[in-house]
């Protein structure tokens, strides 16, 4: 079995019937990785996805941060995992200033869910993880703090793939993201917004907390790695907005790609 990553949710804040919202996995012969908990992970019950959800391996999964378009997949568990055993592991408090396990308590509680944390039919076990590389499920991971409206992290898996969302540009992720094969990087606007008057304050307002698609290819020839990935497309942009963003990202890094939720890519 080779190593494969999959994006189920490419969008982000609001779900739509083509995009669900941020959430991807990474299949391993040992473990499966889960990055983000949107609505993206879903997706796991569909019939193609079925064979990643076979007992046998570790499943760990990685939040970036706690906005509820990436966190409110995390009362879908019980569904693909009953009675077995989840590693969640969402950045430790100096990084958020929040506790993990306060965060995810007083999500996974009544009125909000039927069963509190404690009573799921699943053994979650909250990890939390700290900036620097750490083995887990068999891999090496890395974790890097991130410039967002609340703090967010980045995740980079051996040498496979960084996955950066949720994240101002920043020119520590080329560095962080130096000699992977795939960096997975959040998009939200195109970028050519900056050059116009009348649409200048929407990318001065957007570069506070998120990235335009052409700071993303930016990073990503920065970095040398093979491929780019957008994601967490605007829902409120079309198709054509997004491809329009895509040509703008190829005139940087001509190894760019959107992907539609259900495609990876396979190392």
């Amino acid at each position: 079995m080779k190593p494969k990553f999959t994006l189920l949710g490419t969008g982000g804040w609001i779900p739509t019937a083509r995009r669900e919202t941020t959430c991807a996995i990474l299949g391993t012969p040992q473990s499966l990785f889960i990055f983000d908990a949107g609505t993206g992970l879903s997706r796991l019950l569909e019939e193609r996805f079925r064979p990643e959800l076979e007992p046998g391996r570790e499943v760990h999964m990685f939040l970036s941060h706690y906005h509820l378009d990436h966190i409110a997949g995390l009362v879908y568990l019980p569904a693909m995992f009953k009675d077995r055993t989840v590693y969640l592991h969402p950045p430790v408090s100096h990084i958020t200033g929040d506790d993990p396990g306060e965060v995810i308590a007083g999500l996974i509680r009544k009125p909000y869910n039927p069963q509190s944390l404690a009573d799921l039919p699943l053994d979650l076990r909250i990890v939390p993880i700290c900036e620097g590389t750490h083995t887990v499920g068999g891999a090496a991971v890395s974790v890097r703090k991130q410039i967002h409206a609340d703090p967010s992290v980045a995740y980079r898996v051996n040498d496979w793939v960084v996955f950066a969302t949720d994240t101002a540009d920043d020119e520590g992720t080329a560095t962080f993201a130096r000699g992977v094969r795939l960096l997975v990087h959040e998009a939200w606007i195109d970028g050519v917004e900056e050059e116009e008057p009348a649409t200048e304050r929407i990318a001065r307002e957007a570069y506070v907390a998120h990235t335009s698609a052409r700071q993303a290819a930016a990073r990503a020839a920065e970095a040398g790695v093979e491929e780019l990935v957008l994601c967490h497309l605007n829902p409120l942009r079309g198709d054509a907005y997004h491809q329009g963003m895509l040509a703008s990202a190829r005139k940087i890094f001509a190894g760019t790609r959107i992907l539609e939720d259900g495609e990876g890519v396979e190392f």
